[in-house]
């Protein structure tokens, strides 16, 4: 992942990294002088002018620049896979063929996702050392069966197997998938029709109503509207955490990171202190008389995880970092970048506006006896227009890199990897494939909207053909993982995918929308449309590095 702001910014508010850095210069070529050189390895290195430095130093501070190299080296050598290393001792496999990407998400003995999420555990979340044991021990494998010479492991000690267990049954099902859309949906209606007046235009940027309305309804669907009323400003510290949480994710000493790990802490501490009080008052996590959602600690998913976690030992610290801390990170953070993609890239195109709202309004149902309008989610999940530009959204703004570890040697087409490596695959290199993606006037880098339309003739009642749309990924699907892959992908995948076309299908419905300006973040008029945020490379969904302010009408 990149850090949270650009090399200048990144050097001159942590000059200590600075030195950190420069005496790295110094030292790490002598050490990799002492190295005897990998005579083995035959896959194309990633040139670096300072041997080990230069890489590391582009990876960990400006992952763009990172990007750009190797998308220039791969072509430069006409294969689809590099070496590089982090550090002298971890090389790092950056692969880009379908076939080797989707070998890394097939169950291989040899490769393994669970170092990056002992990383994530240890330093993005904070979960104390006594709690990240248990999964540390784990090797049985998250399936129901445990790995071969694992058989012995009682189940209550199958740390991966059971949590894995909760995220299939409590939130990748489609029945509870469905349901927390249904949640979302009324949560985001009653805030909208709050701040909006009925027939009156309200001038509003996108990102900041969604940073907002958006973040408060998924976060009362999954974790419940309990801790917003306990904690007013939770919101506001949960996007704080977003803009350090890149540059938690390497661990560095606190000496030198002081100030975004005193961020993750503080709202750690919120979560932790809320379970704390609830379960002091008497609430009962074992209860089944809560149903799919109840207001003090929202869905079925967080109740049976907290519950797992407390039969099974962890801390209330933990509790709070690992379990509500990430349910709230991980449904706001990659979700609301994508959505504010989609409705900008629909509000500055008229046509494009109209034909998804003449699409939307055929998913629109009315209760007969209160008059209320809500959108049938099947219905919608089935549009091929708004399905292509939520794909296409994703395909342009996520940005991450899917990690394995090489637990033994691996054979990936004419090569082998090194035991003890890190493999991984970058969206941003494959979703920007121009043989994969790209077609006539409509380069890969560019959006366009009926990217993965196609069009077959139907007949109508009165004998008229006509061309009508369906949705296609046809010969691409390996190329697009904006959620990763294998038994380790995304968990709330489904959830996200709802979320992100409800609130495009809501907003386009529910208002009239009129584009006024682009607008910087201090407010200031813009010279020009949003564009990707180059801190956020490499650090999951990207957001827009401008607003779109826009007139807000609520016609129902």
């Amino acid at each position: 992942m990149a850090s949270s702001l650009p090399v200048n910014e990144w050097l001159t508010e942590r000059p200590y990294t600075a030195a950190f850095i420069a005496i790295a210069m110094l030292l790490i070529p002598t050490i990799s002088f002492l190295r005897s050189p990998d005579s083995k390895s035959t896959v194309p290195k990633l040139p670096s002018t300072i041997p080990y430095v230069t890489n590391t130093y582009h990876y960990m501070t400006n992952m763009k620049t990172f990007y750009e190299r190797s998308r220039a080296h791969l072509r430069k050598t006409s294969k689809n896979i590099l070496a590089w290393n982090l550090t002298p001792w971890i090389k790092v496999y950056l692969v880009t063929s379908p076939r080797h990407i989707q070998a890394l998400f097939r169950p291989n003995p040899a490769i393994s996702s669970d170092k990056f999420l002992h990383m994530i555990h240890e330093n993005l979340w904070g979960v104390p050392l006594f709690d990240r044991e248990k999964f540390l021990n784990d090797k049985s494998g998250r399936g129901k069966v445990p790995l071969a010479g694992y058989e012995h492991v009682p189940p209550e000690q199958r740390y991966f197997a059971g949590q894995h267990a909760i995220f299939h049954d409590h939130l990748a099902a489609t029945a509870k998938a469905n349901m927390l859309a249904a949640v979302y949906q009324r949560f985001l209606g009653e805030q909208l029709e709050e701040i909006f007046p009925l027939n009156q235009g309200v001038v509003e940027g996108i990102q900041h109503l969604l940073h907002t309305h958006m973040a408060i309804a998924a976060t009362a669907t999954l974790a419940g509207k309990g801790i917003l009323a306990r904690w007013p400003k939770l919101i506001d510290w949960l996007w704080d955490f977003d803009k350090v949480a890149a540059s938690l994710v390497w661990g560095l000493p606190r000496w030198m990171n002081r100030s975004a790990l005193e961020t993750r802490d503080n709202l750690r501490s919120a979560c932790q202190q809320y379970i704390e009080e609830e379960l002091a008052k008497g609430y009962e996590l074992e209860s089944d008389a809560h149903g799919d959602w109840e207001p003090i600690m929202g869905s079925s998913f967080q109740r049976e995880t907290l519950r797992w976690m407390k039969q099974g030992g962890f801390s209330t610290e933990a509790m709070g970092a690992s379990t509500m801390v990430t349910m709230i990170f991980g449904s706001n953070a990659n979700s609301i970048p994508v959505a504010a993609w989609c409705l900008m890239e629909v509000i500055k195109d008229q046509s494009l506006l109209e034909a998804v709202r003449e699409e939307v309004n055929t998913t629109l149902e009315t209760d007969p006896s209160t008059g209320a309008r809500t959108i049938n989610l099947q219905k919608l999940l089935a549009l091929p227009l708004l399905q292509s530009i939520y794909v296409e959204c994703t395909r342009l703004h996520v940005s991450m890199n899917v990690t394995r570890e090489a637990t033994d040697a691996v054979k990936l087409g004419d090569f082998t990897l090194d035991k003890g490596s890190l493999i991984q695959a970058c969206t941003e290199i494959s979703h920007y494939d121009e043989g994969v993606w790209g077609e006539k006037d409509h380069p890969a880098n560019e959006f366009w909207a009926a990217r993965h339309l196609k069009y077959a003739e139907e007949t109508d009642e009165s004998g008229n053909v006509k061309q009508v749309p369906q949705f296609s990924m046809a010969g691409r699907q390996n190329d697009w993982f904006p959620y990763g892959g294998g038994i380790s992908i995304c968990p709330g995948r489904h959830f996200a995918k709802q979320e992100i076309m409800l609130t495009t299908a809501i907003i386009v419905a529910k208002f009239d929308l009129e584009f006024v300006e682009w607008a910087n973040k201090d407010g200031t008029p813009s010279d020009r449309p949003a564009e990707n945020d180059v801190k956020y490379a490499g650090a999951a969904s990207v957001p827009p590095d401008r607003e779109m302010k826009v007139r807000f009408t609520r016609r129902w």
